[in-house]
């Protein structure tokens, strides 16, 4: 079977692991492939998170001297790295995206992408129930945005969802520490020349907690790292 990396940053997201868990247990990609998963917690994380994470893998990482998602993505590809595999997957872990549609992301690099990303938009063309209109309105101008910059079509560019070959993940130099790290991800595609593939996923609402996205602040963030990356 093919080895895959699922690399998930955690911060307070005992809700969203559990749904994770018990999903991963019933789902035919644990059967397909062969999973090895990452974690990295937060060192500000006070919920159970930590123990559903390791009924999933012993591999945690401890994010205590950075914060933000792309300082945690950071980390794990550097730790990936050491002993990496053919695919890997990022994942969010508030369980809004499950197994099913991280096994579609991965038969997408299996048949020759470099890179595949869920869009929540593609088959859909209102607000997913669940999504604040701030946070859809402003994902899709972002996406607009991106799309002109980086001269290819996206429409979903704050996914949470995105998998990579050995190849592409190896070349990426990944420099963001926060929310912008999907914007950093589209124009590195570009730099690098990558296939990207787009597909439809389920997105469901958060599963308990709270989202760490503040629409205006980090909504600017993202926009300036579209034009400069």
């Amino acid at each position: 079977m093919d080895k895959v990396t699922v690399i998930i940053p955690v911060k307070d997201e005992e809700d969203g692991l559990r749904f994770l868990v018990e999903n991963f247990e019933d789902s035919d990609f644990r059967k397909e492939y062969e999973i090895d998963f990452i974690f990295v917690i937060d060192g500000r994380t006070s919920d159970d998170s930590r123990n559903f994470a390791t009924q999933l893998s012993g591999k945690i990482i401890d994010q205590r001297e950075t914060h933000g998602k792309g300082a945690a993505i950071r980390q794990a590809v550097e730790f990936w790295k050491r002993n990496p595999t053919p695919y890997t997957v990022f994942l969010d872990a508030d369980g809004s995206y499950s197994f099913e549609s991280v096994g579609l992301i991965v038969d997408k690099l299996v048949n020759g992408a470099d890179v595949t990303s869920g869009s929540r938009f593609l088959s859909k063309k209102h607000r997913p129930r669940g999504m604040s209109r701030l946070h859809y309105f402003g994902n899709i101008a972002l996406s607009q945005i991106s799309s002109v910059r980086n001269r290819r079509k996206i429409s979903d560019l704050c996914t949470g969802l995105w998998g990579f070959n050995y190849n592409a993940l190896n070349s990426l130099n990944i420099m963001s520490k926060g929310f912008d790290l999907e914007a950093e991800i589209v124009g590195l595609i570009r730099r690098n020349k990558l296939k990207h593939e787009e597909i439809s996923v389920s997105w469901n609402q958060r599963k308990g907690g709270t989202s760490k996205l503040n629409s205006i602040r980090d909504g600017t963030i993202i926009l300036l790292r579209i034009l400069r990356t």
